[in-house]
């Protein structure tokens, strides 16, 4: 954080580059961008520089690009100060919160942690192992800034996370929530946690619509413009439709970005002059007024998906798969909020992904793989992908689980995953599980054997033997630490007909 003001004090603006992407893409963002240096460490001295000139830019997120060309957004300080000060207003944030930074400096969310906390004097809660450790450093927070699929996630084991009595706030923000999660949060919480769902493409500055979500029934709206920001509903004409008739959600007034770095074509195509010499950002998000004034979400008029909340491009994705040696064609689609690679040529899925990951972040990486003869196609020539084929499952060489602990992790591998009969080699994330549904199996497993088992040991060890023998281990341990009179006890503690947890497993 003392890197990213110390760029701004000296007058500069910043790009972040998140160290987990590839090399290839991190050279690309620099060298694209125009980036005069590469902070990595701070130096033992700075000079003392001029204030940031009005309306300078403050920082350059990249975001996917369906010419298969990432595109840097480029926003400025005053529709960033704008974003920040009605944020520290509208969630009332003060000196006593503090507000967890879950989200990538590569992704501009955190912006909405960061700042608008700074500037209330409220404390910002850094995770020691990224977003998905969220579960195991909840203790004092008041405020949590989510991704909709995540927070989704957790809504599922909802009694199964330590909730802190602190909690206040939760800010929701990346794809369309659900009404039965809302329903269920409300059921657990009541009014006593705020919940708030946030609208906004990088290109209006974080966010650009709010809603409370307070449980009324019916699909969750995305809300009305945030201070200082109008937004228009426009059919094909560019002229305003009426409530409860689908179009285009284009915004204006505060927040919008500066437009697409080095791309004054992109810029002009998604940016267009508005009243009174404004500009409005086509965001290309099909959308509608309700009769309550609020709008709703309907979808896409392009090829753009939400895949856990991580804006993509199928067309990016596409236009690499098309340089692999081999693929003649190419499509990406997503099927239950996993993205499908569908290729014709030789190559094997394995190949592909190893090759794609290479230029990729991992989440624009396809999990499965379906090759066919040929794309199928629309009657005006472009790829139906409604017609694309659902993936099948390959058959897997399986090793029965190996004892008891092995059984248990296995058990929970295909309740969470919807698969039966997993094996002792089987990987967690082989078998399509992500950061998302592995909060489910900790807590699943915490549960089970009541055991602290801190999420970072699934990414460490994701088999079923890997796992089961962690737990084992950590078990050892905690028995080990036991007084003679607390093991006594431990032993002579009644026990029902299935062992201790009441389910078939001992400790």
């Amino acid at each position: 954080m003392a890197a990213l003001l110390a760029v701004w004090r000296a007058g500069a603006a910043y790009l972040p580059l998140d160290p987990d992407y590839p090399a290839e893409r991190l050279a690309f963002l620099v060298e694209d961008s125009g980036a005069s240096y590469v902070l990595d460490t701070v130096p033992d001295s700075l000079q003392r520089a001029e204030p940031v000139p009005h309306g300078a830019a403050a920082y350059v997120i990249y975001t996917s690009g369906s010419t298969g060309t990432p595109k840097g957004v480029v926003v400025g300080h005053d529709g960033l100060a704008a974003r920040v000060t009605w944020m520290r207003q509208a969630y009332g944030l003060h000196p006593g919160d503090r507000v967890v930074q879950f989200a990538s400096l590569s992704f501009d969310t955190h912006a909405e942690e960061i700042y608008p906390a700074l500037a209330a004097g409220a404390r910002v809660e850094l995770l020691p192992d990224g977003g998905v450790t969220l579960p195991d450093h909840l203790a004092g927070v008041t405020v949590l800034d989510l991704p909709t699929a995540y927070w989704h996630a957790l809504v599922d084991q909802i009694g199964e996370v330590p909730w802190p009595d602190t909690l206040r706030l939760v800010i929701l923000g990346g794809e369309q929530v659900h009404e039965a999660a809302v329903a269920r949060w409300r059921e657990h919480f009541g009014d006593r946690v705020r919940l708030v769902n946030t609208y906004g493409p990088t290109e209006t500055t974080i966010i650009a619509t709010t809603a409370e979500l307070d449980g009324s029934p019916g699909r969750p709206p995305i809300g009305v413009p945030v201070g200082g920001t109008r937004v228009l509903v426009l059919d094909e004409h560019g002229e305003p439709v009426p409530p409860g008739v689908p179009g285009e959600l284009c915004v204006t007034g505060a927040g919008v970005a500066q437009g697409y770095l080095n791309r004054p074509a992109l810029t002009a195509e998604r940016f267009a002059p508005g009243p009174g010499g404004s500009r409005v950002y086509r965001t290309g998000d099909r959308v509608r007024w309700r009769n309550d004034g609020q709008l709703e979400f309907l979808g896409r008029d392009d090829d753009q998906v939400k895949v856990r909340g991580f804006r993509v491009e199928l067309g990016e994705i596409e236009a690499r798969l098309l340089t692999c040696p081999g693929v003649g064609q190419a499509a990406v689609a997503v099927r239950d909020g996993v993205l499908v690679g569908y290729v014709v040529g030789t190559p094997e899925g394995e190949d592909l992904a190893r090759l794609l990951g290479a230029t990729l972040p991992a989440y624009m990486v396809p999990s499965l793989w379906v090759r066919l003869d040929a794309l199928p196609l629309n009657r005006n020539g472009k790829i139906d992908r409604a017609a694309l084929p659902a993936p099948q499952a390959a058959p897997r060489e399986r090793v029965a689980p190996r004892g008891d602990a092995e059984q248990l992790v296995a058990d929970v591998f295909g309740e969470v995953l919807g698969i039966e009969e997993i094996g002792a080699f089987d990987d967690f994330f082989a078998l399509g599980g992500h950061s998302l549904l592995a909060t489910r199996v900790i807590a699943r497993i915490r549960a089970l054997v009541e055991l602290d088992v801190p999420i970072r040991v699934l990414f460490a060890h994701s088999t079923v033997a890997g796992l089961a023998a962690s737990i084992e281990e950590a078990l050892i341990a905690e028995l080990a630490e036991l007084s003679d009179d607390e093991a006594e006890g431990l032993v002579r503690t009644p026990q029902g007909p299935q062992g201790p947890q009441g389910n078939g497993e001992a400790r």
